[in-house]
């Protein structure tokens, strides 16, 4: 998942920080283990959205959650990076696609569109790819002619191999063709040389101006094997219910994984909805508790707990967090710190409160299409950001991307749509890099923890049926 050679994948879930394998060997050239390192790309939480992490199912083994059930990327990512292997009775061979024309299949599924039909595509690969036959592609490198005014003499430029054809076993293939060559070959080469970069591939073939000749008659991309076969005949994966199926097209594969998906974007949204729901009750609830104790309309001090709390049921406080003896479910309000009750903090909660309020109707009235369509759209930026960072790469003569600052592997779009997406509270820092305000009075802080319970009563709940679904 970190290799990012031409060939392997169109978008690396992972950062290759170390030597995960080349282009030369095919990923074969990679480290031991032990010496490599990696950590989630910027792209991968914009494929693998934050919101739906309370929302899948996941597994328990020996009394600890461990992974999810099946994770739910945005677009299918069995078609971006492709797939091939062996298992028992079954084998399967899905090529790689484009993301961008995938993102915009998906587009107009949710328009109820014919989408537009696929093929392979590769990342940084500047050969062709050619339809041959349904189901069938071939796929060139790129050749050029050189002929003997030329300052290394008369012979072939190789700048672009075909899909899995690895450079080092071509160099092998070609070495047959020189002089004291223990293989035979009908074609003689006079010398083989190398100008690669760590993306693109340069052979500088050297030959007769007869030999030349002779292999133009009988065809260049023949003669030095440009040419390699990618077919669709064998995409044979699980479906959503856990069953092999076969598919007979890309298309088919996004037909069966947009469905699921747009359920999914259902799933997410109430959840959404319920979440915010509480997180707004909870504020309203602890201003109205400051207000009534500034009112004195709610006495605290020196009196029994159960006495508080029948007053508290008397006045319509909502419960939140456990309500088993000895708790009551009053404990959030409770708890709150002698220096908050002020009308300051009322204030400040009654203002949170309401901008909760104008977050769920904004959740409410955003239909789960647009939902999705915003996922895209941030995806495809940081996406367009990776290809043009390889693009300057390229440009440069390095086959290197340049680096952008803070954005790292993934281009800086990567980086600022991941960002957007990660709630994180970010507090305001002094000269030395500590925090100036105390993280104990925080009015959001501790709000998790008392709708923590009701949200896991309801992602049970919604992954079990969902599970029993898909069984049934």
């Amino acid at each position: 998942m970190a290799q990012d050679f031409v060939g392997s994948n169109n978008i690396n879930l992972l950062v290759p920080s170390g030597q995960f394998g080349t282009r030369l060997q095919g990923g074969s050239d990679h480290a031991s283990a032990r010496y490599i390192y990696t950590r989630l790309s910027p792209i991968t939480r914009l494929i693998f959205h934050p919101h739906d992490d309370a929302i899948l199912n996941y597994l328990h083994e020996d009394g600890q959650g461990i992974e999810p059930y099946w994770y739910a990327p945005v677009i299918p990512m069995v078609l971006v990076n492709g797939a091939s292997g062996i298992g028992t009775g079954w084998s399967t061979d899905v090529p790689c696609y484009d993301p961008l024309l995938i993102i915009e299949n998906l587009r107009l599924w949710m328009q109820n569109k014919k989408m537009k039909p696929l093929r392979p595509w590769y990342r940084g690969f500047r050969g062709s790819i050619q339809a041959n036959g349904k189901g069938f592609y071939i796929t060139s490198g790129i050749q050029e002619e050189r002929d003997e005014n030329h300052k290394r003499g008369s012979g072939i430029e190789v700048t672009e191999l075909p899909i899995k054809k690895w450079t080092q076993d071509y160099k092998e293939f070609l070495q047959t063709m020189l002089p004291g060559s223990d293989s035979r070959s009908k074609i003689n080469l006079q010398d083989v040389r190398e100008y690669h970069t760590e993306r693109n591939v340069h052979f500088s073939l050297k030959m007769t101006p007869e030999e030349l000749a002779k292999v133009k008659e009988s065809g260049v991309e023949e003669s030095f094997k440009l040419k390699s076969s990618v077919a669709e005949t064998n995409m044979v994966l699980f479906n959503h219910e856990g069953k092999i199926q076969k598919y007979t097209s890309p298309l088919q594969i996004m037909e069966e994984f947009a469905d699921v998906r747009l359920k999914q974007y259902g799933v997410r949204k109430q959840y959404l909805v319920d979440k915010l729901t509480l997180e707004r009750d909870l504020l309203s609830n602890r201003a109205r508790f400051i207000a009534y104790i500034i009112a004195k309309k709610l006495h605290i001090n020196n009196r029994k707990k159960m006495d508080v709390v029948k007053d508290l049921e008397k006045f319509k406080f909502q419960k939140f967090g456990d309500v088993k003896p000895p708790r009551t479910g009053f404990e959030y309000l409770l708890i709150m710190q002698i220096a908050s009750l002020t009308k300051e903090r009322k204030e400040e909660l009654e203002k949170m409160s309401k901008d909760k309020a104008i977050e769920l109707e904004k959740v409410k009235k955003t239909s789960i299409q647009q939902m999705w369509g915003r996922d895209l759209d941030q995806l495809e930026t940081a996406f367009k950001s990776l290809i043009e960072a390889l693009e300057d790469g390229a440009a440069d003569g390095t086959g290197q991307k340049r680096k952008s600052g803070r954005g790292g592997r993934g281009g800086k779009g990567g980086r600022q749509c991941a960002e957007e997406n990660e709630e994180e509270d970010e507090e305001e820092l002094d000269g030395d890099g500590t925090a100036v305000v105390d993280p104990l009075d925080n009015p959001f802080a501790d709000v998790s923890k008392w709708t923590m319970g009701a949200l896991k009563s309801w992602t049970a709940s919604s992954a079990g049926s969902s599970k029993r679904r898909r069984v049934g």
